[in-house]
């Protein structure tokens, strides 16, 4: 999330609304975001039930019981243009994201 945030900037000038979200409570994700400098990033829960959207999204880990690692992009529609998943030790190249902005 704190690698989301950091380039929250350029997702704006793109017209693109990022945001995070994963299978915590919301109570652990306000407390998180003031550890990691969160400001501006919008982070959302899929806790209950829990992580209903990312099953939707095909990116909920069941061994896990947690949502994955992807960046997807929605249009204004919520028709998916773009979907890239990464290993939980991964952290995303969000310059990759932008360029794929571009490209749509």
């Amino acid at each position: 999330m704190r690698a989301l945030e950091l380039n929250y900037d350029g997702f704006i000038e793109k017209n693109i609304i990022p945001f995070g979200i994963n299978v915590d409570h919301i109570p652990s994700k306000s407390a998180w975001a003031k550890v990691i400098n969160i400001k501006k990033l919008q982070m959302l829960s899929d806790y209950n039930p829990l992580g209903e959207v990312a099953k939707a999204y095909g990116v909920f880990l069941e061994k896990l019981n947690a949502s994955g690692r992807a960046n997807i992009l929605i249009n204004e529609k919520g028709k998916i243009q773009w979907v890239e998943t990464y290993e939980i030790s991964e952290i995303p190249d969000f310059k990759e994201v932008l360029s794929k902005i571009s490209e749509l």
